[in-house]
């Protein structure tokens, strides 16, 4: 009967001892909060989606400083799609556009320096 008794403190001390280490995990593996005052390098990944009758596209912005994500060009209509993303203090900066229709592009754009994007996002057309 001893033995089971050690057996059983010897048992619940190791599952107490996992849930602790599992607790240490999920606070270690939460993601920072944003850091106040216009510093961009906590903000992890925000996803951006956007779409109008002459194309769109997703993916995500990183960071406020990288955006990325697919366009595509949905009709054969003269009109190129591409994305507007703004910045946290005014401004944007633009993807190429996409065409002719019927065209995916992977798009990759980075903030300019001492800018960061706001997390918004637009999806505009040129004519082409």
């Amino acid at each position: 009967m001893n033995s089971m008794k050690t057996g059983g403190r010897l048992a619940g001390r190791a599952l107490a001892t996992l849930a602790l280490g599992l607790s240490a995990v999920a606070i270690a593996a939460a993601p920072a909060p944003a850091a106040a005052g216009g510093d961009s390098s906590a903000l992890g990944c925000t996803p951006w989606r956007e779409w109008r009758g002459e194309g769109g596209g997703s993916g995500e912005i990183c960071d406020g400083a990288r955006a990325t994500g697919n366009i595509y060009d949905a009709k054969a209509d003269g009109r190129c799609p591409f994305i507007k993303f703004y910045y946290a203090k005014g401004g944007h900066k633009s993807s190429p556009s996409v065409g002719p229709a019927g065209t995916i592009m992977r798009i990759d754009v980075s903030a300019d320096p001492g800018k960061y994007f706001n997390g918004d996002a637009s999806v505009e057309w040129r004519s082409c």
